[in-house]
């Protein structure tokens, strides 16, 4: 049997309450659906347009090791913030030197 209690509260502390657990609820749900975005392949063109560069820029990265990207068949992919994580790698990089 399960234990049942009873107790009083004000109808405001009753809407905290409530609001406090669907607001725990849908964290819960977004977090790992912002991990998967995070890690969502995206295609040369986006990568362009994300970093403001051109694609034989991102070509030029990519052959030097700058940038790292995935090759599924015969196209390229990369990963938004392992570009972004790479970027941010280089110029503190180049910023030491």
């Amino acid at each position: 049997m399960t234990n049942l209690i009873l107790h009083s509260l004000q109808p405001d502390d009753l809407k905290a309450l409530i609001k406090d657990s669907i607001s725990e609820a849908l964290e819960e749900k977004i977090k790992p659906q912002q991990t998967e975005k995070e890690d969502q392949l995206i295609k040369l063109n986006e990568a362009c347009r994300l970093l403001g560069v051109s694609s034989v820029t991102i070509h030029n990265w990519k052959r030097s090791g700058l940038i790292p990207f995935y090759r599924i068949s015969n196209k390229i992919y990369f990963k938004k913030n392992e570009l972004i994580q790479s970027l941010k790698k280089a110029k503190r990089n180049y910023n030491e030197q």
